[in-house]
This record gives structure tokens, sequence and C-alpha cells, in this order.
């Protein structure tokens, strides 16, 4: 939410209304000739204020498009009111004398004929000056009562945006409510501080409109993986059309009224100003729900890909033989030899860079952006043991300001340095086991990648980013710096990776492709290879005297010493893309790729893919399989994947034309719907990945498919706000139109078939919940009379059976996803703060508990149950994960 400029809305109406030629200008000069010196005078003071009144904007119009003296009237730029006004207090002032000597001359007998023809032009000439003084007034006037309408518009604006900016569950700042398209153009900036709502009131120019960022999503209170959210409010009684749970702070955005239309336990959600009435069934009987938190608890039992996308040199070994990683909130330790995984969940938020001990491998060092928690939200880095997975320290909180971009420890072990994010890319120095900080200086302007110690030395380290590399020693609580000369070799415009040589000399690679190698005494280069890999070079690692690198050219070069090439290894780029990480495991390699994947083989071999992931663009879609523990994700990569629950790796890998935003199964599980952010969409073998038939409808993105409960009919509910009915009686042939629901105001989000496939419910980015004819598509406008209908499955964000999802706070952009288990006995939900809620089903109740989990780092965009309610699965969207919890 943005203020409104009101200079620039004066400026706009002043320069169309208050526009006017030079006063008197037509006026005949020789009727004047003989005017006294007063009038001289005060028209030479005039021409003066004239000048000095000239805005710049004016005077650069006078200078480049019109000259004043020279160009005919048309030309001349209108005046401003700064301008008018002074003009015409001037005028006014200039004339009451001279009004007051014609009327003591009209007192006298005139004595020159000439006097009284003068004196009478005079007369003329002050009234209608005097007319246009009250015409511009009145005109003044009304331009007052405009201004004061738009100040009061602007005061309840600026009270609006207060009341959002207040501390409680906030919202997220998106162009269309909760709109998925809104937020699928890549990682948010994030702003010097830990934000508590997007929204600050802004001026701007001319009246324009104002638009918000993508940003970042606001951060919500609560800690750990079960207390993320805001605690309910206690049941309180009062009269039925009473506000339940309603506090009176005006940034609450959810309120609940009980009864509605005599009905003692209907239910009105007021969602941002609309109100939606939820009706019970007519055999409800509030005694038989139970609104206590579940006796469930969600666990994570596997993470889903690799983070390198936008980030690189994050994968190490432990001794235990098991990978270091993460990928979203969740630090990540993958045993190959076992093919299983545990988990560091003291994040709550994107984890940004990973460090390990030299000292004792089993330390770990992992820094985070400004995340979620009131308590810890703000930028860190978080110390932990690997074995216990405890957490051993916290450091950097309250002085980070954006995120940490890089942590290295010491030689010694005892010293960890961190990188802040800010614009002055600040460099930290902590002893990690006192928790305290030793120093701190300004990194460099330009952004900083990554900074290392010396193997050699505790108090030195250098640094490396955008066009340079710097090498720092520390000087009790100082940091002294030194830049790298580049000379005459070639110098890129970043240095992307640092290692050491065996004799600790730093090795560099950069955006160039070049390889050097410095000497830390004289900061020169001492040995270069230009050109080493076609573009970027994201990784170094040594072992046994070979060097080896991996680059933008989806290749891992193994270089000697002296920086001459041995060999190369040449992945498949367009499977995995670019090399962001190498890792060495015993006589293997480790690499971490672009497209969020994890290979492992030996240099030169035909290597393995032991991690799977989403790459570019958000992930949106997902669909349990209906009989099999097998569950398919879609994303903006324009990849589908069919997983395996049991072994989580892709039993099948399919592509489409366009990038996919949502998908699901038909009841038989032998097709896969797949829908495209440009309104096509696809019906696929499940089995083969053959496109079956091929469809468009409407020119948006489609985000809601579903098949009815027999197949026979497919719902597609796109962003033009229409839903489109097909016949799907040959699955495997081509469907036919059937229908087109008409009648919501904003794009469909969610839509499910009843039980018989006769009624169709859908919801809709302004909060609507609507029902239709299954299969006609009319709108059913009476809602009151399917208040028995059983949908078949229930995804809708609103509804009686799920009103009391809502806490009191949010709105209705903050949670994005809901599914019912196959039992009906649990409802889990997905929201915009990385959280996984957990609720009993039916959850009808305002008040009712619940449990939020932690794993996510990003909004959180789909849940769904697999077959036997035993999982879930959750897509981050922004993150491009993939965690699977086991309901225990």
């Amino acid at each position: 939410m943005a203020d409104i400029d009101l200079n620039g809305t004066n400026d706009e109406v002043s320069n169309e209304e208050f526009a006017v030629k030079e006063i008197g200008g037509s006026q005949d000069e020789a009727s004047l000739k003989d005017a006294g010196d007063n009038d001289k005078g005060a028209s030479d003071q005039d021409d003066e204020m004239n000048e000095d009144v000239h805005s710049p904007l004016e005077q650069e119009f006078d200078q480049e498009d019109c000259d004043q003296q020279d160009a005919p009237e048309e030309c001349i730029p209108p005046e401003s009111p700064g301008k008018l006004s002074s003009q015409v207090s001037m005028e006014s002032s200039d004339l009451s004398p001279s009004n007051d000597a014609v009327n003591n001359e009209e007192c006298q007998s005139p004595k020159d004929p000439g006097m009284a023809v003068y004196n009478s032009s005079k007369n003329d000439r002050v009234l209608e000056l005097e007319e246009k003084i009250k015409a511009l007034e009145l005109t003044l006037g009304e331009k007052d009562k405009k201004i004061t309408s738009l100040e009061s518009e602007v005061s309840r604006l600026n009270n609006e945006i207060k009341s959002r900016s207040a501390p409680g569950p906030g919202r997220k700042i998106a162009d269309k409510a909760s709109d998925p398209s809104s937020r699928s153009a890549g990682a948010a900036s994030r702003k010097p501080q830990r934000p508590t709502s997007g929204a600050k009131a802004v001026s701007r120019p001319n009246g324009g409109a104002t638009t918000k960022k993508p940003g970042t999503s606001p951060r919500k209170p609560g800690a750990g993986t079960t207390t993320g959210r805001p605690k309910t409010a206690p049941a309180r009684s009062g009269p039925p059309n009473k506000p339940l749970a309603k506090k009176g702070s005006k940034n609450q955005r959810m309120e609940v009224s009980k009864g509605v239309d005599g009905e003692e336990h209907a239910v009105k959600l007021f969602l941002r100003g609309r109100g939606i009435v939820c009706y019970p069934p007519t055999d409800f009987a509030v005694d038989s729900v139970k609104s206590d938190k579940p006796d469930e608890t969600l666990k994570i039992n596997w993470v889903y890909g690799y983070r390198g996308r936008d980030a690189q040199d994050n994968i190490l070994v432990l001794p235990s033989g098991e990978l270091l990683y993460y990928q979203a909130a969740v630090g990540v330790l993958y045993n190959p030899q076992t093919r299983t995984q545990r988990f560091y969940q003291g994040h709550n938020d994107d984890i940004r860079c990973i460090a390990v001990s030299p000292t004792d491998g089993n330390i770990v060092a992992t820094g985070q952006a400004a995340g979620h928690d009131e308590k810890e939200g703000d930028p860190h880095v978080r110390i932990w043991n690997a074995e216990t997975l405890e957490t051993l320290a916290v450091l950097g909180m309250g002085n980070l300001q954006r995120g940490v971009c890089s942590v290295a420890f010491s030689p010694d072990g005892s010293k960890v340095l961190m990188i802040d994010e800010s614009n002055d890319h600040t460099i930290y120095i902590y002893d990690w086991n006192k928790k305290s900080k030793i120093a701190s200086q300004k990194g460099h302007q330009d952004p900083v990648i990554g900074a290392k110690f010396l193997p050699s030395s505790s108090n030195k380290f250098v640094s490396y980013g955008k066009g340079h590399i710097i090498f720092w020693d520390i000087d009790g609580n100082k940091l002294i710096k030194k830049s790298g000369l580049f000379e005459k070799n070639a110098k890129a415009r970043f240095v992307t990776s640092l290692a050491f040589t065996d004799k600790g000399e730093p090795i560099t690679g950069d955006s160039g492709g070049n390889l050097y190698v410095w000497s830390h005494s004289d900061r020169k280069i001492t040995k270069a290879n230009p050109g080493a890999h076609d573009g970027s070079i994201y990784t170094i690692l040594l072992n046994d005297g070979a060097i080896y690198t991996g680059g933008q050219d989806c290749k891992v070069r193994k270089f000697n010493p002296d920086l001459v090439e041995e060999d190369a290894w040449v992945l498949d780029g367009a499977q995995h893309g670019r090399v962001k990480a190498l890792a060495l495991v015993g006589d293997q390699l480790a690499v971490g790729t672009y497209n969020n994947g994890m290979l492992l083989g030996k240099f030169g071999e035909e290597a393995e893919q032991i991690i799977y992931g989403h790459g570019a663009g958000d992930l949106w879609g997902g669909s349990a399989h209906p009989s099999l523990n097998l569950f398919a994700t879609v994303g903006q990569d324009k990849v589908v994947y069919i997983w395996e629950a049991d072994s989580h790796t892709p039993k099948s890998t399919f592509h489409v034309e366009k990038p996919a935003q949502a998908c699901c199964f038909s009841p038989c599980g032998s097709v896969l719907a797949v829908s495209s952010t440009t309104g096509e969409w696809w019906v696929l073998d499940a089995e083969t990945g053959d496109v079956l038939s091929s469809y468009h409808s409407g020119p948006e993105q489609i985000d809601a498919i579903s098949y009815s409960p027999d197949g026979k009919k497919i719902a597609v509910g796109s962003h033009d706000n229409y839903v489109y009915l097909f016949s799907s009686e040959d699955l495997r042939g081509q469907y036919s139109p059937i229908g087109k629901c008409s009648g919501h105001s904003s794009f469909i989000t969610h839509l499910d078939f009843s039980v018989d496939g006769k009624v169709l419910q859908t919801t809709s980015g302004d909060y609507e919940h609507l029902f239709w004819d299954g299969d006609t598509g009319d709108q059913i406008t009476n809602t009151k009379d399917l208040r028995d209908v059983v949908m078949n499955t229930y995804t809708c964000t609103l509804g009686f059976p799920v009103c009391g999802i809502w806490p009191i706070g949010y709105d209705g952009t903050d949670i994005n996803a809901l599914d019912r288990s196959h039992d009906s006995s649990l409802v889990v939900t997905a929201d915009d703060f990385g959280l996984v809620n957990l609720f009993r089903y039916p959850c009808c109740n305002p008040t009712a508990e619940w449990g939020s989990y932690r794993g996510h780092s990003a909004h959180v965009t789909k849940v769904r149950f697999l077959v036997g309610d035993k999982e879930i699965i959750s897509l981050g969207g922004r993150d491009q994960s993939i965690i699977q919890w086991g309901v225990v």
C-alpha cells in the first residue's frame, strides 16, 4: 500500500485548470501611455516577480522548447499556481492606490476631459480585474475542497497501512491478493531490516499510480517446529450475533460471527471486508466436534532437491561420510551408502551459506536470511553439532540486516567470519565459543560473494566479489584491508570462487572463466589460465595437487598445479545445467547442479543422480495418486515428475511445452492432467508421459484442475475468472466442452466436485465461495440448500467444515492450500509463512487448536495427503522444495 502524493495531484489539476495568460495582455497600449510612475514601477515589479517564480520544470521548458520573447502566445507554457497567486497579489496591491486616486478625482470637477476618459478606462480595468480575482478565488475554493477530500482519503489509506503494519501474523505483499503470477519472478530482494509489513506510505510525483514490489513474505511470529503461528483466542460467550474473538484491534482482518439467518451454528467469516456465510449440515451437533490439537504430529521424512540455482560451493562432507547441504530452511545430512537423510531444523528462513570447522568436522555453521520468528527472525548464524543436531551458538542477532551470504571458520576453529548482504556488505568476526563479536568492517561498496581464512593464519582472510579481491588482516578489534592487484591480467566483472592450493595460496575463478593463483604476501597473480572455462567458474576443489573446477559450461575440468588442463568431465547441460558445487566422497565426486539436483560418480565416468529437484521458476503443482504411494509435481521449469514416495526417486520424468502450474490424476490414476501458466493444458499418459490430448482454456494461467469422482468430467479453473467444464467420458480420447462457470469476479484458486459429481464448489482470489451445477456449469445461488452436500475432495479454503482454519488476524491471502485426509479426520493447510499446519476435521470452531511445522522458507503452495493418510507432501513456491512429512 502506498500513500497518495497530494503535491503531484495538485500539480496535475493546477496545470489543467489554473493555466492563464498574462493578465491585461490585451489592453490597448495607447490608452495607458500616460500612466503614472506608480503603474510603471508596479509593472517592473511584476516582471521581476514573474522571473523569480519560474519552477525548474518551467525554466527547462523555456530553454528546450520555446523562447518566450520570440515565440507566439500559444507556445508560452502555462503558469504554475504559485506564479499565479504571486501575480494576482502584486496586481491587486498595485491597483489599490490607483483606485483611491480615481475615487478622489470623481469627487472633484474634472479639469481635463482627457483625464476623465483616462479615469473611466482605469475604473473599467479595475472592475475587470476584480471580477477575475473573484473567479479565481472561487476556483481556488473548489480546489481547496478537492484537496481536503484527497487529504481525507490519504489519511484513511495511511490508517489502513498502519493497521496492516502492526505486529501480528502479517500479510504478504502481492499485486493481486494471493495471485500466484505476482510471485513467480525469482527470489525477492531483502529489506535492510526484518520486515513486519511491506507497506509504507510514500509519495509519487504527478499523481502516478503506485505499484507494490513483490518483496518477501512478511515474517510471522513463532518459534520451533510446532509453535510458529499465533495462539488462538479463547472462546467467548455472548449474544449470538456478537463477533467471536474480535478484540477490537484495527489490524485484525479475520472476524467471525455466529448466528446467521436465525441459525445458531451458522458462521459468517469476514475476510478483508467480505462476509462469507457458512451453513452447517442439518444434523450438525456442536458437541460432536473436537477443537483441541490433533493427537497426530508431523515429522520430516524426506527433503527433495538441493539449493543450487542461487547458491554455490555448498556441499560438504562430514567425518561420517554424510553429505551436508541445505534446502529451504533445512540443513540436510544425506548418507549416500544407506540413502537416508537426517535434518537440522533450527532455522526459520532460507539457509544461504554453510561451513564446517577444520578442527572438528562435526561443528557446522549455517547462515540464514531474515526469518519468520519473532525472537530469532533477524539474519544470524547458527553453530550446531552434526552428530547430535544440537544448537551450540547463535551469532549476529541484531547486527545483521538482510541475510548472511557467506560464513567461514578460522583454521584454529575459534573464529567465525560472516558477511551481511546489506548495502555495505559488512564483514563480522566472532568468537563463537564466547558468543562475542571481535571486529566488524564494511566489506565493499559492490556485492561481496564470499570470504575464507588463509589456511596458515587465523588472523588473515580473503574476500571476493564484484570486480575485486581483498586481503584482510585482523588487528585486535580492527580489520585492515588491501586490494589484490590484477595488473595486466584480465579483470572479469565478478570473482566468483575461491580455494587454496596445497601451499596455502589463494586460487580464484571468475565470471570470465579465468583461473588465477595469487601470492597473499604481495597480492599479485603468480599463475594464470585465462579462459579456463567458457563462462563463470562457480566452484574449485583441490585434492592431492589436482585442481577440479566446475562452471557455467556444464563441465568439471581437471588442472595440474601449474593450471594446465589435463581432462574434462562433460555433464548433460540440458538435464542438469551448470556445475555449482563439488565435494570429494572417497574416490567419487559429488556434483551440485543448477537445476537443484546432485550427482555422484567418478571423474570422467557416468554419474548417478542421487538428489532430484525442480529447477527454474516457482513450484505450485502437485497431486497424490488415488491408489498407489505415488505423487506428481509440476513446475515452471516445464518438468513433470511422478515420484515414488517410498524410494524418494522419480518413477517417471516428462517434459511439457510451457511452464506448468497445476496437475491432477484421474480417479483410476492412468492419466495425469497438467495445466500451464498460459491457459494450455494437456492430458498425459501417467506411465509414458505421452500427450493424449491438449486444450486451451482462456488466455491466462490455470491454477486449479480436477476430475469428477467418476472421471467423466474435468473442471479447469482459470485466471480469467471462469471455470471450464469438459466431458471426459473417454479418458484417453478427446474431451468436449459442456459448460462454463461464469460468476466469479477474481481468478479461480481451488475447486472440488461433490461425491456424486453433480455439484462443484470453487473459491477465488477475492474470497468468494460459489457453487455450480457439475453438469452444466450453471451457478447455484441458494447455498443454504447445499449444506448437506458431501465433497469428494476438500481443497477449497472456505466453507463450514474448514472455517476454523483461519486464525484471528489472518487475511484471505495467508492460506494458500488445504487438503482433507481420505478418512476425513484431519485437515492440513499451507500458509505464507513457511508453515504446514495440522487441524482436526471438521474444523468449524474459530478457537480450534492446531500444530504448526516448519521446513519451508517461502510461501507453501500445495499440501496433499498421500494414499493411506500416513504421509503428506508440501511444496515450497520460491524455495522450489518438496518435503515429505510423516503423520505420526
